[in-house]
C-alpha cells in the first residue's frame, strides 16, 4: 500500500475533499456519490435542491445521525432530510447568483470522521416579463370564418395562455404556442357564436414560478358590424394559416424540469394530425460530480395519429439518479417543419 495518505480515499469526491480523524490505521471511507448540483456545475437554478447519495465501501457505511450539512459555511442540517442512503436540502429562499460551496461532515461505522466538499455556480434568475400583447381584431371586426391572431412577446421558454373576455359575459381560454424565441402566437377560427362587441385580450405568462399578466391596448371586435365583403377563409386556407403553431410539438404529460423515476419513462404529446415527430433524447450523467458523460438515449421518428397525438417510450441504458435528459422535438408535415421544442427532465 502506498504511503500517500489519500491513496485509499474514494475518488468519487477526492477533489476538494478534506479528511480528519486519521490517528489510527487507515480505513476505507464511505463514498459520497451523485452530488446534485454536480461538482463545478454552472447556471444552476436558484431554487435547485442540493443532494448526494451515500454508498457503502467494504462493509463500511455512514452513520446518518452524525451527518451535518453546511452551505456556504451555514449549518443547514436541521432543514435537511437525511437517511442512510442519501441527504437532500431545499433552500427556503432562492440562492444568490455566484459560487456556492457544500460541506458534508459525518462519521462512518468505523468511528472515523470525514469532511467532503464540492461547489457549483448559481446563474442569474430569469426575470419573467411580457413586452407586447397585440391582435388583429382592433381596427375592424373579424367575421365568421376569419382567424383571430394574437401575438405575445415576452420571456422565452415560458408557458403562455391568452384569455378573451367577451362583453363581460364569458371567457375563452386560448393556449399560445412559442413559434420563435420569446414570440407566442394564438390562431383561433372565428365561429358565428363568437359575436363580441368589446373583447378584452389578456395574456398570462408563467416562467419558473413567476407569473405576469398584460392586457392588449385595443378591444377585440368579432362579427358584430362585420360586412359581407370581408373575405372568409376556406378550410384549406384556415389549415394553412394555423399550421405553423399547431404543428409545434408539445409534451402533455410532463413539464420542463420534472423528475422521472424507474427504468423508463413515456413522453405523450400533441402536434398536427398525422405529422411526423423527430424525438432526440440525450443523457448527461455526473460521475462522482467530476466527470459529465453524455450519450444519445434515443433518436427516432414517430407518427402522430389522426388527432395529432403521439407517444414515445424512453429506456435509458443506465438510469442513474441525477441524470439529466434533454429532449428535442421537431415535427414535420408536408413541406412544413416546426421549430425545435426542448425540455429537460431529471432522473430521481
Amino acid at each position: 500500500m502506498s504511503d500517500n495518505l489519500y491513496s485509499w480515499f474514494p475518488r468519487a469526491l477526492l477533489i476538494g475533499a478534506a479528511v480528519v480523524g486519521l490517528s489510527g490505521p487507515p480505513a476505507r471511507a464511505q463514498q459520497i456519490t451523485d452530488p446534485s448540483p454536480a461538482q463545478a456545475a454552472t447556471n444552476v437554478e436558484p431554487t435547485s435542491p442540493i443532494s448526494a447519495s451515500f454508498r457503502s465501501q467494504d462493509g463500511v457505511s455512514v452513520r446518518p445521525e452524525t451527518v451535518r450539512v453546511f452551505l456556504d459555511g451555514k449549518d443547514v442540517t436541521a432543514e435537511s432530510v437525511i437517511t442512510r442512503d442519501f441527504f437532500t436540502y431545499r433552500p427556503a429562499q432562492p440562492l444568490p447568483p455566484g459560487r456556492r460551496e457544500v460541506l458534508l461532515e459525518f462519521t462512518n461505522t468505523q468511528g472515523v470522521t470525514r469532511r467532503v466538499t464540492w461547489s457549483f455556480t448559481v446563474g442569474s434568475p430569469v426575470r419573467a416579463s411580457i413586452d407586447l400583447v397585440d391582435h388583429n381584431a382592433g381596427n375592424r371586426p373579424l367575421a365568421a370564418g376569419e382567424i383571430l391572431l394574437v401575438t405575445v412577446k415576452g420571456t422565452p421558454s415560458s408557458r403562455v395562455t391568452v384569455y378573451l373576455v367577451q362583453d363581460g359575459r364569458q371567457v375563452q381560454t386560448l393556449p399560445a404556442q412559442e413559434v420563435s424565441s420569446g414570440t407566442y402566437v394564438v390562431n383561433a377560427l372565428i365561429e358565428p357564436k363568437d359575436t363580441t362587441r368589446e373583447g378584452i385580450v389578456i395574456a398570462r405568462l408563467e416562467n419558473n414560478g413567476q407569473v405576469r399578466f398584460m392586457t392588449a391596448e385595443q378591444p377585440a371586435r368579432l362579427i358584430e358590424g362585420a360586412t359581407g365583403g370581408i373575405q372568409r377563409l376556406t378550410t384549406q386556407e384556415v389549415s394553412a394559416t394555423i399550421s405553423p403553431s399547431s404543428l409545434l410539438p408539445q409534451i402533455t404529460n410532463l413539464r420542463d424540469g420534472d423528475r422521472v423515476a424507474g427504468s423508463s419513462f413515456t413522453l405523450q404529446g400533441t402536434t398536427a394530425p398525422n405529422a411526423s415527430v423527430r424525438v432526440n433524447v440525450t443523457a448527461s450523467t455526473s460521475l462522482g460530480g467530476i466527470i459529465s458523460a453524455q450519450q444519445t438515449v434515443t433518436n427516432q421518428t414517430v407518427q402522430a395519429d389522426a388527432q395529432g397525438r403521439f407517444t414515445v417510450t424512453v429506456r435509458p441504458p443506465i438510469p442513474a439518479s441525477g441524470t439529466v435528459y434533454q429532449i428535442n422535438l421537431t415535427a414535420t408535415s408536408g413541406n412544413q417543419t416546426s421549430p425545435t421544442v426542448t425540455l429537460r427532465l431529471t432522473q430521481q
